[in-house]
């Protein structure tokens, strides 16, 4: 990240109360850190002027963090409890449903300020302004993104952006580990900047849609399914977001992949299961019910039916 971010990389874990000043957040742009934690936090550079964090922190005293944040652009989205701080002496409120995105044209001061026995539980993207202003340059569909640095402080709610949400849903449940884990740190949250720049991008009249080939459609249709496999849309309404008919859809499908959605889905779904079993971080009933089997038994049945042992016997 750039070096005039305040917010280092790093990664803790407190099961009791610590002072963070000692957690290695913060460098020394941060002139002020009181108040102590407990739960995670986790920042991560993903790529130069980009950097990724989550967290789940209870305050058991009050918090009072004074820093000085550089012109960029922060895309949060509260998951459980709360966030707010000052900036610049304007009030700035972060609360669950949709995500919020602070942009600011220069650097200026800032004050986090949460009560004694509040919790924040988020993901975020920090991205430094230099580094939008450079994409708009190179691609005047991202000036809107870029227009987030205009004029002093930006602060809104980006209602009707889920997909933004889902997303950082995404981050902060990986399953993955090491290797796996940069990279789908970050996929995603470039992912997440394409869905903000298309949802700032005015919206034109919308044009008559143009003949798609089987192979596009289904490949469309693959692709939704994948981002949303653990609450996948129903066929009728992927076909209506597609802009074809169900039966359509439905046979573009088969003829590409051979099998139905339903069947693809089922698939995905147990390969999914298998990766998390041999992490060996969860039950398999907890397994089984991240997927969306209501009843372990039946998780049990299909994993059995198409791998051909039960999913206990993953080594």
């Amino acid at each position: 990240m750039d070096r005039r971010n305040p917010y280092l990389d790093t990664h803790f874990c407190f099961d009791h109360p610590e002072a963070l000043d000692q957690a290695g957040v913060f460098d020394d742009s941060a002139r002020q850190v009181m108040g102590s934690a407990i739960g995670h936090y986790r920042a991560q550079t993903v790529r130069p002027h980009v950097q990724y964090f989550d967290c789940d922190l209870q305050f058991p005293e009050p918090l009072r963090i004074h820093k000085v944040l550089p012109d960029s652009v922060c895309i949060v989205q509260v998951l459980g409890g709360q966030w707010q701080h000052r900036v610049d002496g304007r009030l700035n409120q972060y609360t669950p449903g949709a995500p919020h995105v602070l942009g600011l044209s220069e650097s200026m001061e800032a004050m986090d300020q949460m009560p004694a026995g509040s919790r924040a539980r988020m993901a975020g993207l920090r991205i430094g302004g230099d580094y939008l202003r450079e994409l708009a340059e190179e691609d005047p569909s991202l000036q809107p993104l870029a227009r987030l640095l205009d004029d002093g402080m930006h602060f809104s709610e980006l209602h009707g952006c889920r997909a933004v949400g889902r997303l950082f849903e995404r981050l902060y449940h990986s399953p993955y580990q090491g290797a796996l884990e940069r990279l789908n740190q970050e996929s995603l949250s470039l992912a997440v900047l394409v869905e903000l720049a298309t949802h700032l991008a005015p919206q034109p009249a919308k044009p008559m849609a143009p003949l798609r080939s089987h192979s596009d459609l289904a490949h469309e249709a693959r692709f939704k399914l994948d981002a949303n496999l653990m609450n996948p849309p129903g066929t009728l309404a992927l076909a209506r977001e597609l802009g074809v008919g169900e039966t359509t859809l439905r046979r573009a499908f088969s003829r590409v992949y051979g099998q139905s959605m339903l069947d693809y889905v089922r698939q995905q779904r147990l390969e999914l299961a298998r990766t998390l079993l041999r992490q060996r971080k969860w039950h398999v009933a907890q397994i089984a019910h991240r997927l969306g089997y209501a009843n372990p038994a039946n998780f049990n049945h299909a994993y059995k039916a198409y791998f051909g042992h039960p999913p206990g016997a993953e080594s």
